[in-house]
């Protein structure tokens, strides 16, 4: 029995992170991050984040991105921004910045 609590306790757990994890991934894809062009979960703790490339590095923005997750209990151990036209036009993700989320 104890066992059942414990596993329904983390199953809880675990939706209300996932809730967390999309209620800032709608924040970041909406017009109040306007230089975020598409964001998305790469896995449950990777975030990455697409951008225009403006020439400069974009660790410092990551870090941002880092920080506007806890207004939203999100988690995110890891933020990298992309650039966002070179995944469109090759699929491939070129890093623009990162960040390790604390």
């Amino acid at each position: 029995m104890k066992k059942l609590i414990v596993a329904l306790l983390f199953l809880h757990v675990a939706g209300a992170a996932i809730a967390d994890n999309d209620a800032f991934l709608k924040h970041l894809k909406s017009s109040k991050e306007p230089s975020i062009k598409d964001a998305m979960w790469m896995s449950q703790s990777h975030l990455y984040v697409g951008v225009l490339d403006n020439g400069l590095n974009r660790d410092g923005f990551a870090a941002y991105v880092c920080e506007s997750s806890k207004d939203f209990s999100a988690s995110p151990k890891l933020v990298k921004v992309v650039d966002i036209a070179k995944v469109k036009a090759t699929g491939k993700f070129v890093e623009l910045g990162k960040a390790y989320c604390k």
